[in-house]
């Protein structure tokens, strides 16, 4: 079965800025509606953000990515026949998007480093409504969560990078060998050399979540070495480690989810991870071997609860700041 591709109602530039998180309010309902308009066009946007990632990651070359958005327009004009006016689009939006990567992002480098150098504990992001994507002069990469804000140290003596967070983020460090990275939240410190991590402060737990590398959080008088898919959380003035899908406790900042084998009380407390929700489980003993495999995208909380209802085949519904799971 082909798909039919819906891309005659969105501004592609918004699709973008939405990726990047960088989309107003107005635009990420765009984005959304669009998104739940048709099964193929949030395929479409899994397609968009794959490449974007890939080459942000990467630093894929502009000509590598144009290829891949090439291939993109080949499955549209195979599925939905688009004019050629359309094709042309979407290479102009491919350009525009290497662009950004490669140029804009050394611009913003440049801008940052010649602007004047900010004060100890300079506030990097005051709380916000939305993600904020920020880039630090050595190219470290952090996205803070809605409610979160963070302060940087001044660095331009060429001592220690450091932020303080209140809240929530995800960090993708530069590695520097002579400079270690550390964040500083109210019951732990965590450095690192160069890895991804999420740090995660609420009312319950402070706690961070290995992506990659390996980092070392202290908190009273403790000291530990986390490595990828660990976890380090505060419990009664402790440092307490288990295995986790550190995916998912990033997948706040941009709504992509990829559930492995993942259990009804693992869901739980990530939504109270990553949003904040009290969630409760009637006839928890009907999901007590229920487990869910696949990728969604979350872009609010009807996405959320129709993605959830879906995959645990169950009836799930929020009420005030509450998530209810129930068996249908």
């Amino acid at each position: 079965m082909s798909l039919h591709y819906n891309t005659n109602d969105l501004d592609y530039s918004i699709l973008i800025k939405f990726i990047e998180g960088q989309a107003s309010r107005e635009e990420t309902a765009e984005v959304v509606a669009w998104l739940q308009a048709s099964p193929s066009n949030q395929a479409l946007y899994f397609q968009v953000k794959d490449i974007f990632d890939q080459q942000l990651a990467a630093k894929i070359p502009a000509t590598a990515a144009e290829e891949s958005w090439r291939q993109v327009t080949k499955k549209l004009s195979a599925s939905s026949q688009p004019t050629p006016v359309r094709r042309l689009g979407w290479l102009k939006v491919a350009a525009a998007i290497a662009i950004l990567l490669l140029v804009g992002g050394t611009v913003t480098y440049l801008l940052t480093r010649t602007a004047p150098q900010p004060a100890p504990l300079a506030v990097l992001v005051a709380k916000k409504t939305t993600v904020q994507t920020i880039l630090l002069p050595d190219s470290t990469r952090i996205w803070v969560k809605p409610g979160s804000s963070l302060k940087m140290q001044d660095t331009k003596d060429g001592g220690t990078r450091e932020v303080w967070l209140e809240g929530s983020a995800y960090f993708e460090v530069v590695k520097k060998a002579t400079q270690p990275f550390t964040v500083h939240i109210p019951d732990m410190t965590v450095t690192v050399l160069g890895t991804s991590f999420t740090v995660n402060d609420d009312q319950r737990h402070s706690m961070v979540v290995v992506n990659t590398g390996l980092i070392k959080a202290t908190a009273f008088q403790q000291e530990l070495l986390l490595h990828p898919g660990e976890r380090g959380k505060i419990v009664d003035n402790k440092i307490l480690t288990d295995r986790i899908n550190p995916q998912l406790y990033a997948a706040w900042k941009d709504g992509n989810y990829k559930f492995e084998n993942t259990s009804v009380g693992e869901i739980k407390e990530l939504l109270h991870a990553n949003y904040g929700y009290e969630v409760e489980i009637l006839q928890p003993q009907k999901f007590r071997d229920t487990r869910i495999s696949g990728r969604v995208l979350i872009t609010d909380e009807v996405s959320l609860c129709n993605a959830l209802s879906a995959m645990l085949e169950a009836d799930v519904h929020k009420t005030g700041n509450r998530i209810i799971i129930q068996p249908k």
